[in-house]
């Protein structure tokens, strides 16, 4: 029956009128699509209805496509019939889906007959702009090609005559059917696997916070999948009929719909807004789309963090549901056909095929109890494949019953910590507890915490899923490939005997995100509590409780400390405490770093955390009442290198002469192999007026995974502005910079890099390149501090914010602390090089950190007398400089 909105979008018997009075068809048929688009836009801006929308354009296309038939084809041609497929055979389109139609026939003879009119109805869809995905077969071609491909026999399935006699349809429906090819049974274990596929391709990539609406688990293309089985196995593809068939309660039957309703939301204005076909959800569309969809931003959550978090939420709840389904079609369509294998477990539970299960339907009702050690025999039993649908409904259903008095049960805190502390599958296990609505109800704050996404790029995953892959993570690092690629996390785990502290840790270190305040200062309340309801000795829950509140100072130090600085070592191990803490902050900062963002573990990170690791157990293993003396520090480093020296002939006057007093800072921070290195370069390199450029990965663990690029030259007052132009210039992303000027002028300065990709560069031809760029740029460094200017990617555009800068007088170093923080753009450390410049202040040192789409960057720096910045004024002026300058960066990187 044909509302009065789809009048309004499309008067059929109008367009006909218009069409038979001679109008030009191309322009009418263009204007009735731009019309039905309008006003299909203006009623979701003002209803949100996509459920009517996604129905209608479908209707609005079957009249059109059936319009434009007639002007090619024969009323009395009864040998081809036009077909919507797909999609659109399901009576399913959104603005800008594929429009796929078949031409069918029963033999080729029809195709030859007709071939001027279906050339001439394909041409007409191309000018009138209707991007229509069409395919030419026989009947017999259809039932050929479905035999062989499990998508073309899915597509058939979902077909309606537009045009042409049914009875083509209904006899090609039959031959493909599944009493000739792909037999229930078998249809329906391909499209499982299919799915199973599908979702781990979805499931572990760098994209989890701008997810695919139609393929990521939780996605519409789940719903597709039991629509499909459905259709298979009863002949009717209407979602009404898993109710109608007691396959699905009533409950069931309305949540599916509402996950639906949502995802069909988001996915129109989703193609409203790009104005194309697009499924995945990118930060570039999501608050537009938050403000379409009516989210408003909160004092403690934006609007696009709201409209994720519900995405996220019904995504999980479509998630259960698809288990549910596909256990239960699994149970239906093939375990019936099977021998029953039943085993008794205890009292409650039975294996029945593999798959646990309760004993009695009420067992969760009379013993809510039972719900944890559900779980627990997942984790202990290797050999259970998973649990039976009626036993998940069942928790379902009672899954409510977990409460406070549930909580403080001490048999149920047992449970708990035997399924935290069992050998095998504790990620697989709690992973399914938070799917099928247990974790979050036995601890209400990682509760809070389901489905919440921080709108950034630094975090990868909402924060209860980080959570549990940093679990899972340690799990793995004790075997297989996580073992390769983290060898020395792995081997620290090894020595940790209650893994369970680090599990405890990852799973409540950032619950407290959901409240106000520091996180880490409120999960650490959150975990002691929760530690000692739980048993855990006073040792242990200290170390929780510790961890929890310390979890990321490893990985900031790792990239702030600097290693030359014996001071900072020391006061660094202090925090650490002693052996054990450090080792449970090194797994468990590993851990959490690669489980935010796989994108963050580059091999420059990995090695600053092992070097840090390295030199603080160093320092605990001295005592940390017995600091490192400097003076000696230095002078053992340059007797080891003079030693060294000696073997390539050079005596210890040589040496020094050479050196001719870089200072101490300079064998503080460089390790021997390095300072070998460097001195074979400058022995050979002579009195030479022209820069010394040294490239290569040194031997030097502190920079291992990275390109250290060392310069030597006479000290010039904007080396560091052509330095940064020149590297920014060459798309290289500086990570460290240590300047260092000798008591001759002799600029000695070492800068650590990375290629875009954030990797180390190996290629000769492209190291070449650099070198010569360099050793050009430093020719004449004032006249190269030219800007070179970089597109911003496209996901960086998307976070902006304030630039701003803060200005300190260091009163051990005698130097003056800039920060800066700021969103990342291409050029910005060139754009820092050339204020310094133009302020004629000199740099000493640079810590850089990037932490994807924000930089957090410390320079030390001098007056041109080498003195701190000690005037407030020019302190302040300096400031706004800074953030001036990085505006203008953040305005043009916009325009380009």
């Amino acid at each position: 029956m044909v509302s009065e909105l789809d009048l309004q979008i499309f008067d059929y018997d109008a367009f006909v009128r218009e069409l038979d009075s001679g109008k030009p068809p191309i322009p009418l048929f263009k204007e009735a699509i731009k019309h039905a688009q309008s006003i299909m836009h203006e009623h979701f801006r003002a209803t949100l209805d996509a459920n009517t929308l996604v129905q209608a354009r479908a209707l609005f296309m079957d009249q059109l496509l059936q319009a434009a038939w007639t002007l090619y084809f024969p009323h009395d041609a009864n040998n081809i019939a036009l077909l919507a497929v797909g999609g659109y055979g399901r009576g399913e389109l959104h603005p800008h889906s594929d429009i796929d139609i078949l031409l069918l026939s029963e033999d080729e003879s029809a195709f030859s007959e007709h071939s001027d009119a279906m050339q001439g109805f394909i041409t007409f869809m191309w000018d009138i702009k209707l991007d229509v995905g069409h395919g030419v077969r026989t009947i017999a071609d259809c039932q050929n090609e479905a035999e062989k491909d499990l998508t073309i026999v899915t597509n058939l399935m979902e077909t309606r005559t537009l045009a042409g006699p049914d009875s083509l349809r209904t006899t090609m429906t039959a031959l493909t059917g599944p009493k000739h090819i792909w037999p229930v049974g078998e249809f329906f274990l391909a499209k499982w696997q299919e799915q199973m596929e599908r979702h781990d391709k979805h499931h572990d990539t760098d994209n989890n916070l701008e997810p695919n609406l139609k393929k990521s688990q939780g996605g519409l293309r789940d719903i597709h999948t039991v629509v499909w089985v459905l259709q298979r196995h009863f002949g009717n593809k209407e979602l009404e009929n898993l109710f109608s068939h007691g396959i699905l309660t009533d409950f069931e039957y309305s949540m599916l719909l509402r996950c639906r309703e949502f995802l069909w939301q988001l996915r129109y204005a989703l193609h409203m807004v790009t104005g194309r076909e697009e499924d995945q959800l990118l930060f570039d569309y999501q608050k537009e789309i938050a403000d379409i969809l009516g989210f408003e931003d909160q004092d403690d959550k934006l609007a696009v963090e709201a409209m994720m978090h519900q995405y996220y939420r019904y995504a999980l709840a479509l998630s259960e549901l698809n288990d549910l389904l596909m256990l239960l079609f699994k149970e239906l369509l093939i375990d019936s056909q099977l021998p029953e294998e039943i085993e008794v477990v205890n009292q409650h539970f039975q294996k029945r095929n593999g798959y646990l299960e309760i004993r009695d339907a009420k067992l969760f009702e009379d013993y809510p109890n039972a719900i944890l050690e559900v779980f627990y025999h997942m984790a202990a039993d290797t050999n259970l494949k998973g649990v039976r649908a009626n036993t998940i409904r069942s928790i379902r259903d009672h899954r409510h019953d977990i409460d406070e008095a549930f909580r403080s049960d001490p048999d149920n805190i047992r449970t708990f910590m035997a399924i935290i502390r069992c050998k095998h599958n504790v990620g697989r296990e709690l992973d399914r507890m938070l799917r099928y609505g247990v974790l979050g109800a036995y601890i209400p704050e990682f509760g809070a915490i389901i489905g919440h996404m921080e709108y950034d790029l630094f975090h990868s995953y909402t924060i209860d899923q980080h959570s549990l892959r940093a679990i899972l993570f340690m799990r793995q690092l004790r075997h297989g490939k996580a073992k390769e690629l983290f060898p020395l996390a792995s081997k620290v785990i090894h020595s940790i005997p209650k893994k369970e502290i680090l599990y405890l840790a990852a799973l409540l270190h950032d619950v407290g995100k959901a409240l106000p305040g520091d996180h880490e200062v409120t999960g650490a309340e959150i975990a002691e509590q929760f530690c000692i309801k739980h048993g855990l000795s006073q040792k242990d829950t200290d170390l929780v409780v510790w961890l929890v509140a310390n979890h990321l100072v490893f990985s900031q130090n790792s990239q702030r400390i600097d290693f030359a600085d014996p001071d900072a070592l020391h006061h660094f191990a202090t925090q650490m405490l002693d052996r054990r803490h450090l080792e449970h902050l090194f797994v468990f900062s590993t851990a959490d770093i690669y489980s935010t963002n796989k994108k963050l573990w580059t091999g420059w990170r990995a090695e600053q955390m092992r070097h840090l690791f390295r030199e603080t157990q160093r320092v605990l293993r001295r005592g940390l009442d017995t600091p490192i003396d400097k003076d000696a520090w230095v002078q053992e480093t340059q007797q080891e290198v003079i030693e060294r020296l000696a073997e390539y002939g050079y005596n210890e006057q040589d040496v020094h002469t050479m050196w001719n007093d870089p200072g101490d800072e300079y064998f503080l921070r460089e390790n021997v192999d390095t300072l070998v290195w460097h001195a074979l370069a400058l022995f050979k390199h002579g009195d030479s007026d022209k820069p010394l450029v040294l490239i290569g990965e040194t031997s030097d663990l502190a920079f291992e995974g990275a390109t250290q690029i060392f310069i030597y030259m006479k000290d010039q007052p904007h080396l560091f502005a052509a330095m940064t132009a020149a590297l920014d210039q060459l798309h290289l992303n500086i990570q460290d910079a240590r300047i260092i000027t000798s008591a001759n002028n002799n600029a000695l300065d070492t800068y650590v890099v990375l290629d875009e990709n954030g990797d180390s560069i190996t290629d000769p031809l492209r190291l070449e390149k650099i070198q010569s760029t360099l050793e050009e740029a430093l020719s004449n460094p004032e006249s190269f501090p030219n800007l070179i200017q970089r597109r911003t990617s496209r996901q960086l555009k998307q976070f902006e914010f304030e630039p701003t800068a803060f200005i300190s007088n260091d009163p051990y170093s005698k130097r003056t602390l800039l920060e800066v923080i700021a969103p990342d753009r291409p050029g910005l450390l060139a754009r820092m090089g050339k204020l310094f410049m133009d302020y004629n202040l000199s740099l000493e040192t640079a810590k850089i950190m990037t932490e994807v789409e924000r930089i957090d960057d410390i320079f030390y720096i001098t007056d041109a007398n080498g003195d701190p910045i000690s005037d407030p004024e020019f302190c302040m002026e300096l400031q706004q400089a800074v953030v001036n300058a990085l505006s203008d960066q953040l305005e043009l990187q916009a325009s380009l």
